[in-house]
């Protein structure tokens, strides 16, 4: 399973985003919630999420610091961008600190779970070329 952490500073868009989706058929859990950019720094410390989905404006540290920091511990960290500010300087600066998708507030199940859907494809296929083929561990062994 993959492991999700959501911040926003409104427990209420917590919530929605983790009872839009359906984690299950998505081989996907969320494993902790967080209400500013520290705590969610915190956790994605301790938890080592394949998956954090945030809001930019959040008390503590906001979310494109958030971003950088996280990307910092876990370069690999899958980021989705949850804002209702539709400007493309925000947009543009997500990208620059390593978010791969943004998503209006409010936001559509469809647009969310096409969006995990394609980080889900993605975290696989990063897998798989992790993972050496039998062939290969074989011919390792004989040398």
């Amino acid at each position: 399973m993959l492991k999700v952490i959501i911040a926003d500073d409104e427990r209420l868009i917590c919530r929605l985003v983790q009872t839009l989706a359906d984690w299950d058929s998505l081989g996907m859990e969320v494993v902790a919630m967080a209400e500013n950019g520290l705590e969610a720094l915190e956790l994605v410390q301790s938890r080592h999420p394949d998956i954090l989905i945030t809001d930019i404006r959040m008390p503590g540290c906001d979310g494109l610091e958030l971003i950088r920091s996280a990307k910092q511990i876990m370069p690999d960290l899958e980021v989705v961008i949850i804002s209702g500010y539709a400007h493309f300087e925000y947009a543009q600066s997500a990208m620059k600190y390593g978010a791969g998708y943004y998503l209006l507030k409010p936001i559509k199940q469809a647009e969310l779970m096409e969006t995990l859907e394609k980080i889900r494809e993605k975290c696989e296929s990063r897998l798989e070329t992790m993972e050496p083929s039998a062939g290969s561990i074989r011919t390792a062994k004989r040398i």
